[in-house]
């Protein structure tokens, strides 16, 4: 069957392990996280213990130069935080709308932190469309469920700044100074455990950053009063080759959906502008500031604040945390892009200093919330140090398969690879594959455990088969048709861009005296001819059988004669085996469908067939709405569902699963007899064919008709959706359009 590739790795040991996972789109890396280049940008985060949270609404409302600045440039620990994942947006690239649309910018999101290498996550509002207030805001998606949301990212990120969008901006679009009342908000109660108490209980430990601020939306200046923050952007990076807002600029031309500009910016001066809401403790010097983390120790030392009573309890706690900062300093010191290895003794130094002081705080006498908080520290900078050290023992490791989509009960083939590009000997200690529970791994081949000499690589191999009743992937998250707000399925992923990924491996080996661990997804690689290079996605799990009904949306006029309306019943065969199947289309009590089912023969995988069917609706109809269900039946089993796939060149390939229904609209509409439409089709436009369905005739414009046809004899001239935008035959006949108004005409 067709293949796929992988997600975002790191499933959640603890909850706060849980909000490490960066997220991926396309999953190959990109040069900065490779090679000499990859292993300057990793040095960068050691010595730093600083976190900010970015809070935004929407996808695109971020400043994605001050991301790539703190990400990439300071090695700060950086995560933005989006409310809603742009589902009411409109779309410049295809036809998806709505929740697909909040698949499509989530993916987005995901291609553009490949650049900045920032953490993402999401909350559960559901992006209704244009807002008037900020009232209407809040009623929609409910105040205290969003705070909440806020809240939890806050605890378990840890942050010691947040910034947010402006609380008071002109025009609408008022989800942006919602959310910037939000954070402001969530600042102190994160703080509370008063304040949903839920999260407490339930692992979360209460938080107090130090400072939040607000600034404009998308990077754009906004006039907020108050002594501004400037944050410099246009500073060159000798690591990136470029400044930090010539990359930002490169990351936010993903939100291709959303139309954003696609020319790289120029070199030269570019800020973000910044103002203070609020501090913990209140500012006791007056005066501007100079940077946003002005007034903040970043240091590792500063991890004795969060154990008082340390010199009794663990009187080596603070030596050891001297010599862990030593150590560090001496491995960014170290640092030479033509040899690489000189940062390895350091770094595994430093990495034996970690487990070293993790092990003696888990012993100690600390409290359970001061011994959480130091965990959490160290083992954020032990993943730090092993990802430093891949890099510098230029050790490689890939996890493939042999099929991007799988059925249930299927078994295919996983390839994990090691390579050791390095100049000194590596043992590999372990080599594991771990697979969803009802899932069962076997090794079919190749090593799990040998010393690899230099220049040498290990092959292993896996028979994994499908649970029977896995989960199909698709969003864990699912709309609440009662409310703008998601509910989950999956409630442990909540937070997440994805459920991590079904299968992924482990490898923990060792260079020197230290062992690391890496961990990879499966990934099914392929190619992208039409976009060059090389495509990936995670394993995705699909219906034996997809199943789709078109036209989705069927209108009927209630008056009579009602004509026959045809409907098609698609089904995909995803299964390696061929199959006969019985479809069919399942009707309201009153109406008629021909024929009662119909047989497809399936002799390939991948092979779509389509059964005709046609319904009569009911003598006595009312106006409303009726469902029409496809089912379609093989081996004794039903298939309802169908499988929506959101694939373009910039993304990793997703999909929804949605029921195999039509929806059909018993409406009291009529049309004149000598209307004709005329219309000019935009992207993504299915205006076109709802005006059909409902019995008039509609002809495409294209720039020939647009120049030279005679328009008069069009009753109505109908634009579509940014077709302005699009089309520039359109722009370049627009006089001709204007004239036929001026003549009488309908536009």
């Amino acid at each position: 069957m067709p293949r796929r590739a992988p997600r975002s790795f790191l499933a959640s040991l603890l909850v706060l392990v849980a909000f490490a996972v960066p997220a991926r789109a396309q999953l190959d890396p990109l040069p900065y996280d490779q090679g000499s280049t990859g292993l300057g940008l990793a040095l960068r985060r050691l010595p730093t213990t600083a976190r900010v949270l970015y809070v935004t609404a929407h996808p695109d409302d971020e400043h994605n130069g001050v991301l790539v600045r703190l990400s990439r440039g300071l090695g700060v620990r950086t995560a933005l935080l989006t409310v809603t994942r742009g589902d009411g947006g409109q779309n410049a690239i295809g036809p998806e709308l709505f929740e697909a649309l909040g698949v499509l910018r989530t993916e987005e999101l995901a291609a553009i932190h490949r650049y900045d290498a920032v953490e993402q996550y999401f909350g559960r509002a559901y992006e209704f469309g244009f807002s008037f207030s900020v009232e209407e805001t809040f009623q929609k998606w409910g105040y205290e469920d969003t705070l909440g949301d806020v809240v939890r990212v806050v605890r378990a990120f840890r942050p010691d700044v947040i910034l947010t969008l402006p609380l008071e901006a002109p025009g609408g679009g008022q989800h942006h100074q919602a959310v910037g009342r939000l954070a402001k908000d969530a600042f102190r109660a994160a703080a509370d455990p008063g304040r949903f108490p839920e999260q407490v209980r339930g692992g979360l430990r209460p938080w107090q950053p130090r400072k939040v601020y607000q600034g404009g939306t998308g990077g754009f200046p906004e006039k907020i009063e108050g002594a501004p923050v400037r944050v410099p952007t246009g500073v060159f990076d000798p690591l990136l080759g470029m400044t930090w807002q010539e990359l930002g600029s490169i990351s936010r031309a993903l939100h291709r959906c959303q139309g954003a500009g696609q020319l790289k910016a120029d070199p030269g001066p570019a800020e973000g502008v910044y103002t203070l809401l609020d501090r913990e403790p209140p500012a006791t010097v007056s005066g501007p500031e100079g940077d946003l983390l002005d007034g903040i120790d970043t240091s590792v030392r500063r991890w004795l604040g969060f154990a008082p009573g340390h010199e009794k309890a663990l009187p080596s706690l603070a030596p050891d945390l001297g010599s862990l900062e030593a150590s560090l300093a001496a491995a960014v010191a170290a640092f030479d892009a033509s040899a690489p290895a000189k940062v390895i003794p350091a770094l595994d130094q430093s990495l034996e200093q970690v487990r070293r002081t993790r092990s003696r705080v888990a012993s100690s006498g600390f409290a359970a919330d001061a011994k959480a908080e130091l965990a959490d520290r160290l083992t954020d900078k032990e993943a730090q140090l092993e990802a430093a050290l891949a890099l510098a023992q230029r050790f490689a490791f890939e996890v493939t398969v042999d099929d991007g989509e799988v059925v249930p009960g299927q078994t295919f083939t996983v390839t994990a690879r090691v390579w050791n590009q390095g100049t000194s000997a590596a043992a590999v200690e372990s080599l594991a594959l771990s697979a969803p529970p009802g899932w069962t791994v076997e090794r079919k081949g190749g090593e799990e455990r040998q010393v690899l000499a230099p220049g040498a690589s290990l092959d292993a191999r896996y028979a994994v088969t499908v649970g029977a009743n896995a989960r199909l992937s698709q969003p864990y998250w699912k709309r609440n048709p009662a409310r703008d707000r998601y509910d989950l399925e999956v409630p442990g992923d909540e937070t997440l861009p994805w459920s991590p990924p079904e299968v992924a491996a482990t490898l923990r080996y060792a260079a020197s005296s230290v062992a690391t661990t890496i961990r990879r997804p499966a990934v099914f690689r392929y190619p992208g001819p039409f976009v060059g290079g090389e495509k990936q996605h995670l394993v995705q799990v699909v219906p034996a059988l997809s199943v789709r009904v078109s036209p989705d949306i069927a209108v009927v006029p209630v008056a009579s004669p009602r004509p026959q309306k045809e409907f098609r019943v698609l089904v995909a065969n995803n299964r390696r085996d061929a199959g006969t199947a019985t479809a069919r289309l399942v009707a309201p009590a009153g109406w008629a469908v021909t024929p009662r089912e119909a047989t497809l023969r399936f002799r390939y995988e991948g092979e779509e067939i389509a059964a005709r069917f046609f319904v009569t609706p009911p003598a006595a109809l009312a106006e409303g709405e009726a469902a029409l269900q496809a089912v379609v039946t093989l081996e004794g089993r039903e298939f309802r569902d169908g499988v929506q796939a959101v694939a373009y060149d910039h993304i990793q390939r997703r999909h929804l699963v949605r029921p195999a229904a039509a929806r059909v609209l018993a409406l009291g509409v009529r049309t004149a007899p000598a209307i004709r439409i005329g219309y000019v089709m935009g992207p993504g436009d299915a205006v076109a064919d709802a005006i059909r369905q409902l019995g008039a005739p509609v002809a495409l414009l294209t720039a020939d008709d647009l120049a030279y046809a005679n328009l008069s004899e069009y009753s109505t001239i109908v634009i579509g959706i940014r077709a302005y935008e699009t089309r520039s035959d359109l722009r370049s006949y627009h006089p001709r359009l204007m004239a036929y108004v001026e003549a009488g005409g309908n536009l």
